[in-house]
């Protein structure tokens, strides 16, 4: 994206605590193997503002809270939040959602094993340009492409 090393250095802090919000979330939502209820949902969903709130506090990186605060709002306006669409979300939660959402698709979770690498191909073109920037999309493509970012094809068994 033609950033300079000190810009990548604070979207990486961003990243790190973007989901900080979660410290207030209890484990057993958090660990829950099977799908949410409305009233768990709702409550998993306090995390962004919660984390938003935290961060805030930490003057010497004003955009730190940005991650926190939009990463689950969709290109599309369908995310949560606050609803916010396309360019209105700040580029770095956008980029997070990305990162995010990659990093959730090629990871173990309590509720399932990490997906093959044709389904998380899939699922990143599907997403482009409604639940992700599709811009920011072809990017992570393009690095997959190019082996600079990895997906994940141990089998966990082996």
């Amino acid at each position: 994206m033609g950033w300079s090393k000190e810009k990548v250095d604070n979207l990486y802090r961003v990243a790190l605590l973007h989901d900080v919000g979660k410290v207030v979330i209890p484990d057993e939502i958090l660990n829950k193997r099977g799908p949410l209820s409305d009233a768990e949902y709702a409550k998993m969903k306090e995390h962004t503002d919660i984390g938003s709130a935290i961060l805030e506090e930490i003057s010497q990186f004003p955009m730190i809270a940005v991650g926190a605060k939009s990463h689950h709002e969709r290109f599309d306006g369908r995310g949560y939040g606050h609803h916010l669409s396309g360019k209105a979300i700040p580029l770095e939660a956008r980029i997070i959602a990305v990162a995010d959402t990659f990093d959730a698709m090629n990871s173990t979770r309590v509720y399932r094993p990490h997906l093959t690498r044709e389904k998380i191909l899939s699922e990143l073109e599907h997403a482009k340009n409604t639940q992700l920037d599709g811009e920011i999309v072809e990017l992570l493509l393009q690095l997959i492409r190019d082996g600079k970012v990895k997906i994940n094809t141990c089998d966990e068994n082996d």
